[in-house]
């Protein structure tokens, strides 16, 4: 029994409502059903507390107790929607009774027994519009030329999507990945809504996963702060500009969110490789910067290299030159070397960010000194430790 993928949010945008989704054993499930049973006479009531839908109008016996698709419980209502025999569990979907009519909990039912009569390759997907159809296919197919790396992430976009999606102009892609709960879900239409107020324009919204997709912004817009054109400047906007929508994002729904940007590009030639780096990027700074929620690539060159050594050189490298890098687990010492780095080894200007007196940012310095041996206010030092500092965020995950 599998249901099409986005069946759950197509439901959820008619009736205006999110549905919550729980796991429960079979057992729960049929011992719920039969305390219904019991509770109305072994049959069926119609719009009544403890209602139960979704099998004929007929005395229930215990075999006939797994057809139910709904419960009404008479706060919530419950809707089985997957059942696992393996493993003996049951996914539901619920909302509050009262946020439905009878006529559309029916109609869920309906959907939800169609969809578990269907093959999975002939499940329908069901789109308001073109544009959402051809939206949801550049994202399959996005989707499988990064998963598949025996194609070539340079592949171009087939013609079909190019045009209706505009990606012959030049844009600056965006990658934002959500980590919300599941009654706080951001939906691609909310999103995308909110997107289209931030930029000002149409936006073109590409879903990667259900809580991942990837958009596109105009050049001109996203950069007109830059105060030059030149590279570092578009980079300065940017991360500003990154700022302001993360806040905005953060501002409109619960959960964690993550994002990350690139410089303009041509999406018709270059969607999935910088799709690719984006998604890494992502991945990068939620692996070592694991407070940090924008993650840009130009900001994780070291991490990058970090990341593609071996495990094996990565330990033998920290027990020849780290020393005692248990020092690291210290969430003080942590910060005051991140921040240290992030201002170019100031001292001034990270005594001023951490909130402390000059001074006391130099005992820590020394002490660190003391604990391993490199003075990071010396470019050498400060390369090694920052180095070693981003080897022990990885060995300590294994």
């Amino acid at each position: 029994m599998k249901l099409i993928p986005d069946l759950k949010q197509q439901i959820e945008v008619i009736i205006g409502t999110t549905l919550d989704e729980y796991e429960i054993t079979i057992q729960e499930w049929t011992q719920s059903v039969a305390n219904l049973v019991g509770l109305h006479g072994n049959s069926e009531t119609s719009g009544d507390e403890g209602e139960i839908q979704g099998i004929p109008n007929q005395s229930i016996s215990r075999s006939t107790l797994s057809d139910v698709i709904s419960l009404n419980t008479g706060e919530r209502i419950f809707f089985k929607v997957r059942m696992n025999e393996k493993e003996e569990t049951v996914v539901c979907w619920g909302c509050a009774a009262r946020s439905i009519t009878v006529e559309t909990r029916r109609l869920i039912e309906l959907l939800i027994r169609t969809n578990m009569g269907l093959p999975d390759e002939i499940q329908p997907v069901v789109y308001e519009n073109d544009r959402e159809q051809y939206l949801t296919e550049l994202g399959l197919w996005l989707k499988e030329q990064i998963e598949q790396p025996i194609k070539q992430e340079s592949e171009s976009v087939p013609d079909r999507f190019v045009v209706a999606a505009g990606l012959n102009a030049e844009k600056i892609l965006f990658l934002l990945q959500g980590d919300t709960p599941d009654a706080h879900r951001l939906r691609s239409k909310e999103l995308n809504k909110l997107l289209e107020s931030y930029f000002g324009e149409e936006i073109v919204l590409i879903p990667l996963g259900e809580q991942e997709w990837i958009f596109m912004g105009d050049k001109e817009i996203v950069t007109e702060e830059a105060e030059e054109d030149t590279t570092e400047a578009k980079k300065d906007s940017l991360n500003a500009f990154c700022l302001g929508l993360y806040e905005l994002v953060a501002s409109e729904w619960a959960g964690v969110f993550h994002l990350s940007a690139s410089l303009p590009c041509i999406p018709a030639q270059q969607l999935v490789s910088v799709t690719a780096l984006l998604k890494e990027s992502v991945h990068l700074g939620r692996a070592f910067h694991v407070t940090q929620h924008i993650h840009l690539p130009w900001d994780l060159h070291l991490e990058r290299l970090v990341a593609s050594i071996p495990d094996e050189q990565l330990i033998r490298f920290i027990q020849e030159t780290g020393k005692d890098t248990l020092i690291f687990n210290d969430s003080e010492t942590l910060a005051t070397l991140e921040t240290f780095f992030s201002l170019d080894c100031n001292v001034s200007e990270t005594a001023k960010r951490l909130f402390i007196h000059r001074n006391t940012l130099v005992y820590r310095l020394d002490k660190i000194k003391q604990e391993i041996g490199y003075d990071v206010r010396h470019f050498e030092s400060a390369v090694l430790v920052q180095f070693l500092l981003l080897m022990y965020k990885v060995t300590k995950k294994h």
